[in-house]
């Protein structure tokens, strides 16, 4: 018995020329790629937008905590001079003696 499938009519069933020629093709894919990076250039500005947007969020947040943070340091440091300057002295001792090993 023969197998239909190895029939010589049956092998050509996608040259009856109802696709586009390869030419065509080609030009399709070219335009395809052309629009696709055009595409992922749009998409890489604007996640750059984002990011800077972001960032600057995050960074003026940061800002404005530390300097709230500053100001209640001070604050406490007024309040309590002489506990300050032991806690200043002891951070020094310790630094200096990490630094000498």
């Amino acid at each position: 018995m023969m197998d239909r499938t190895s029939t010589p009519h049956n092998t050509k069933a996608s040259d009856s020329g109802a696709g586009p020629k390869p030419a065509s093709q080609a030009n399709g894919i070219s335009d395809q790629i052309a629009l696709l990076r055009k595409d992922l250039s749009g998409l890489a500005e604007t996640v750059t937008v984002l990011a800077k947007e972001q960032v600057g969020e995050t960074f003026g947040g940061a800002q404005l905590a530390a300097s709230d943070k500053a100001g209640e340091l001070s604050a406490a440091i007024r309040a309590n001079p002489m506990r300050s300057a032991a806690v200043a002295a002891s951070v020094g001792f310790v630094i200096g003696l990490l630094m000498t090993r």
